[in-house]
């Protein structure tokens, strides 16, 4: 009898715990409600004259020194930008997005030629539903890939903002508005 009532309460407390950690979309909820907020906050104070006599009015602004920057990160950004470089995670990460948009191309090339050999009546039908499903299978393979891309990425990123979602092969489907079989 014991045991059933631990066994109850550490189910509430795991269903507890569950409700506790807020969603994907609700913290997207959060984050563009509280940038809601600000912009209006902003809006109404340019409104009231706010920013109208800031010091340096109508001069440049003097873009060349960062005063978030970290004061030890001050030299090796220096140097990279002296040099002309940009720091690894930012070169991975615009490739990782460039091959997640060729494969959402190819994606919709291919869902377009299936469709048109769909309604060629001479078209043989097993041999589309069959094509269809290897190269479903395909794409799935590659989508495991830049997930787990993604994820050795999002690890090495200095802001969460910048962490990619990884890709879930039914909701590419459905961007292109294709069936996983046809």
């Amino acid at each position: 009898m014991n045991g059933s009532r631990h066994k109850r309460e550490r189910k509430n407390v795991a269903a507890k715990d569950a409700r506790a950690i807020p969603s994907r979309r609700q913290r997207t909820r959060r984050q563009n409600e509280w940038q809601d907020l600000i912009t209006e906050q902003l809006e109404e104070a340019r409104a009231q004259g706010a920013f109208d006599n800031l010091p340096g009015a109508g001069h440049p602004l003097r873009l060349h020194e960062n005063p978030n920057e970290p004061p030890d990160m001050h030299m090796a950004n220096k140097l990279l930008k002296d040099n002309d470089l940009t720091p690894a995670w930012i070169d991975d990460r615009k490739k990782l997005l460039a091959e997640i948009e060729e494969l959402r191309a190819e994606m919709q090339q291919q869902w377009d030629g299936i469709c048109t050999r769909l309604e060629t009546a001479a078209a043989d039908q097993a041999s589309l539903h069959s094509s269809w499903q290897y190269t479903v299978g395909q794409w799935r393979k590659q989508i495991s890939g830049l997930n787990q891309r993604i994820v050795a990425l999002n690890i090495t990123l200095p802001i969460w903002r910048l962490e990619l979602h990884q890709l879930r092969l039914d909701e590419e489907l459905e961007r292109i508005q294709a069936p996983q079989r046809l």
